[in-house]
């Protein structure tokens, strides 16, 4: 299974390269959609990061597809600079389990 990444920023895809993992640089709803459309097409990827500022963008077609898949997991990364909900953690950790911490 191959890793894949969708972000908006250089730093983000250099470091992600760096590591042995290509990815995209996209900007616009349109070209997330799009991307994330092709990628879940492909069998051979198994892993999609999406940086949190392309998640914004177009957050409930990735959240359905997030949903509806069962063979690519698809996982929120931060951009540079952290990310930018520091609570981002706990929320998904109450809104999984239903456990607050």
């Amino acid at each position: 299974m191959k890793s894949f990444v969708l972000c908006e920023k250089k730093e983000t895809l250099l470091s992600m390269r760096l590591a042995g993992i290509e990815g995209k640089m996209v900007s616009t709803k349109e070209e997330t959609e799009n991307s994330l459309e092709e990628l879940m097409q492909d069998n051979e990827i198994g892993l999609v990061f999406i940086s949190e500022n392309i998640l914004n963008l177009s957050r409930d077609f990735v959240m359905d597809r997030k949903l509806s898949q069962k063979k690519t997991l698809i996982v929120q990364i931060p951009e540079p600079g952290g990310l930018q909900d520091s609570e981002y953690i706990m929320k998904y950790i109450k809104n999984s389990i239903g456990i607050k911490l």
